[in-house]
């Protein structure tokens, strides 16, 4: 192949993939991503020498007397295979993604109520576009009552409880006996 047509064909798959990632739909972005890999691989073979060679097979190394430089490169080559390995995991893994972030909106979608008409919210405007009640439940707001002072309080009484309940297991036995003898003999 010409090295003027193989210049053209990889010029052609880098601007198409180039412009189908800039478009930013999910698919789109897929096939650009891919139209890209290809050109880079294209690229690749095209630097290590497209044109007809001999394979890099020597029979007996001492009886051999050409040029090698007539050789094919095979190290472009492999690193094109690996690449299209490589880009095809990729683009499986992207198609999945985009799959699943597909259903997850869909999921999202389906649990917003259906509002009858839309309007442009901006996000520097006065808040006169919210509509009253939406967040009328009091549990929305149950923390707001809770504060430090009275985790504090809660704190220093388990503490006491606790503290009056090991005073109770260290008293010994008899003294608990002795004391409640002398008060009923008085």
């Amino acid at each position: 192949m010409n090295i003027l047509m193989m210049a053209l064909v990889v010029g052609v798959l880098f601007a198409t993939g180039t412009y189908l990632i800039l478009r930013r739909r999910p698919i789109r972005l897929i096939l650009g991503l891919g139209l890209l890999s290809h050109g880079v691989n294209l690229l690749l073979f095209s630097l290590g020498g497209a044109e007809r060679g001999l394979p890099p097979i020597v029979v007996d190394k001492a009886a051999f007397t050409g040029d090698i430089s007539g050789f094919v490169d095979p190290l472009p080559q492999a690193l094109i295979l690996t690449a299209i390995v490589i880009g095809f995991g990729v683009t499986a893994f992207t198609v999945v993604l985009v799959n699943r972030r597909h259903a997850l909106a869909e999921e999202a979608v389906a649990d917003v109520p259906v509002v009858a008409s839309r309007k442009v919210v901006d996000p520097f405007a006065p808040m006169e576009h919210y509509s009253g009640g939406l967040d009328a439940d009091p549990d929305d707001y149950e923390w707001l009552e809770y504060s430090v002072s009275d985790e504090l309080s809660r704190a220093r009484q388990r503490i006491h409880e606790h503290a009056a309940a090991d005073e109770q297991m260290d008293e010994p036995a008899g003294t608990e006996k002795a004391s409640n003898m002398n008060e009923e003999s008085d």
